[in-house]
């Protein structure tokens, strides 16, 4: 269980004029980010839908009308605030996918996100279950992403066809997180350069 902070830095709240009652993107936006502030704080088994609701400035059942659990909640909150899906980078270049990815990944882990999806990866290791769920709401379309810039550069002839493979797409992701999981962030653009270039790089060159 993660012990809550004194001094620990929420997510930036969504200003909303006093009196004006949100909805649709504006609420769900307040809620993730009251989301990701509780699991920094208090650790996933100690965050409650009340809390979150409390946090949100909003009412519990707000939140049950669009989730029906606590994880479905989590889950949602995770994807929203990783790199979106809907806009993958396509730069040109294999390299320039790669290190477009990593570093918008980079920057979310930097960022009071950071703190929250450590909260949660530290949970999953005891819940095989949620972390089942975890790979298929939020990593595993990600790694599609690279997949899909792994095929683009083998179209281009930059990248062998037989490295194009799920383990492969899955490297530079795994050594983000293994980074900040034992050194803790922020991870600074040098490291993403070099697990790029010295990693991943030499495996798909043809």
């Amino acid at each position: 269980m993660v012990k809550r902070q004194q001094h620990s830095t929420p997510a930036e709240p969504v200003w909303c004029p006093l009196g004006t009652r949100r909805r649709g993107e504006i609420l769900e936006r307040a809620i993730f980010d009251a989301v990701l502030a509780e699991l920094a704080e208090v650790g996933y088994d100690a965050l409650t839908m009340e809390g979150a609701a409390g946090r949100a400035h909003t009412g519990k059942a707000a939140l049950y009308r669009r989730w029906s659990s606590k994880q479905a909640l989590v889950l949602d909150a995770l994807h929203r605030a990783l790199p979106p899906v809907d806009d993958p980078p396509d730069t040109g270049s294999v390299r320039g996918d790669l290190l477009a990815f990593l570093g918008r990944m980079a920057d979310t882990i930097n960022s009071p996100t950071g703190a929250a999806m450590q909260a949660v990866v530290g949970h999953l290791k005891r819940h095989p279950d949620i972390a089942q769920a975890v790979q298929a709401r939020v990593i595993e379309p990600r790694r599609r992403l690279i997949m899909d810039a792994l095929r683009r550069g083998a179209d281009r002839g930059e990248v062998r066809p037989d490295a194009v493979t799920r383990l492969v797409a899955e490297v530079g992701p795994a050594l983000i997180v293994h980074k900040f999981m034992t050194q803790g962030p922020p991870i600074p653009k040098k490291t993403v350069r070099a697990i790029v270039d010295e990693v991943i790089m030499p495996i798909l060159r043809p």
